[in-house]
């Protein structure tokens, strides 16, 4: 069957079906004393076929929810504009400077924007608008950076964030205060400076597209530019090292989540049902409620068919466009930049509340216009700043192989 041709919504009741069909032929596998018994031949092959079928239909659904997430839930060409939206002298100037680069704008338009340097080599600050439009991801369940906590720059200037280093000693009832107590010592922060890290990204068009005055230019271009730097925070928030980006949450470190806050599965190869209630209940109650797993779609098909011990399924599938899957009673994320070989020593997913995961974003992208290196097409290399770290260890469990 030919999955890529399937509506998002078939794609999802496709895949249920074929979840319905595994889970059947898995517990009907049962000798007549009523005993688990194993696969047979014919039976196994049935089973590897659904299997990789939901693989790739997981994979599809994870990758078109991710590009919908992104956009903003629309994949149509923009309207043609609105007169009143003609009127705004900043998005003119600026769509001037797309079209035809600083050479061909007008003394007026080029008053009417921020723009640094000549010729080829000029940049102009999208007015902010646009910048509000790339910057600021669709709120859903559905995505990472909906969830972390981004806090706004208005200049390329970094903050001191600081981080729990040591929890304090709990609290403890007594008639007077003990002196262990009066000169607590064991709570202590540390500080990493979230700076303003360069982030630059690359979009083409065609230049026939860019003389067609009836679409909103600077939203078919900052729809592009949006997913591509979306995706690339998304990457770092994920995975970055701390050096001249951000720190992510898959990278072990004192100033981020320790190795001290990581949980490991039993196995080498595979997570069990008991790896997942385990990770998830090793997060303190406080952060439970907001917490979310992230994991890979590839890993997310082989959570399908765990079972607790009262033989329920781990697993509910979200069957609507924008609702999340759920996994032992947690919203599930899933993205493509989730580490997912399970090999001994390997992160393979995480449970944890974003929320404390903190961005610093810089609010000004400045676009370069590249004329001659993509002709036929037109070039526009997007700059931005951002940084980020996670600010509470304790809130976050890391999924490790054993």
């Amino acid at each position: 069957m030919d999955f890529d041709k399937l509506s998002l919504r078939e794609k999802i009741d496709t895949r249920e079906n074929i979840i319905k069909q595994m889970r059947s032929l898995n517990d009907g596998c049962k000798d007549e004393k009523g005993e688990v018994r194993s696969f047979t031949a014919e039976e196994e092959g049935k089973y590897k076929g659904m299997s990789e079928d939901v693989r790739r239909l997981t994979d599809l659904i994870s990758k078109e929810k991710r590009e919908l997430e992104l956009k903003g839930f629309t994949d149509t060409l923009p309207a043609p504009e609105p007169e009143a939206r003609k009127q705004d002298g900043r998005m003119a100037a600026f769509r001037d400077y797309l079209r035809a680069g600083v050479a061909g704008m007008s003394a007026e338009a080029r008053a009417a924007l921020v723009v640094d340097g000549d010729g080829a080599s000029a940049a102009a600050l999208a007015p902010q608008e646009l910048v509000n439009q790339i910057l600021t991801p669709a709120r859903s369940d559905l995505s990472l950076l909906s969830k972390v906590y981004t806090v706004h720059l208005s200049k390329a200037a970094g903050i001191g964030v600081p981080y729990e280093a040591a929890d304090a000693d709990d609290a403890a009832w007594t008639t007077e205060v003990p002196v262990s107590i009066a000169d607590e010592s064991s709570l202590s922060y540390g500080k990493r400076e979230l700076g303003a890290h360069a982030l630059v990204k690359l979009v083409t068009i065609s230049d026939k597209a860019l003389k067609t005055n009836a679409f909103n230019l600077e939203s078919i271009i900052g729809d592009k530019i949006r997913y591509k730097m979306q995706a690339a925070l998304e990457n770092a928030i994920i995975n970055g090292s701390g050096a001249g980006q951000p720190l992510g949450l898959f990278t072990a470190s004192a100033n981020g989540i320790p190795a001290s806050a990581d949980f490991e599965a039993a196995s080498a190869t595979a997570l069990a049902a008991d790896d997942i209630i385990k990770a998830k209940r090793s997060l303190k109650s406080a952060y439970r409620s907001r917490a979310s797993w992230l994991f890979h779609p590839d890993t997310v098909t082989k959570l399908l068919l765990l079972k607790d011990k009262n033989d329920q399924y781990l697993w509910r599938s979200g069957l609507t466009v924008s609702d999340p899957d759920i996994l032992d009673g947690a919203p599930v994320i899933e993205s493509d930049f989730v580490p997912n070989t399970m090999t001994t020593g390997l992160y393979v997913g995480m449970f944890g509340d974003f929320s404390r995961y903190w961005m610093t974003m810089v609010d000004s992208i400045a676009i370069t216009r590249l004329t001659e290196k993509y002709y036929p097409s037109v070039g526009f290399s997007a700059l931005a700043y951002a940084d980020g770290q996670p600010v509470m260890a304790e809130a976050f469990t890391r999924i490790k192989m054993a």
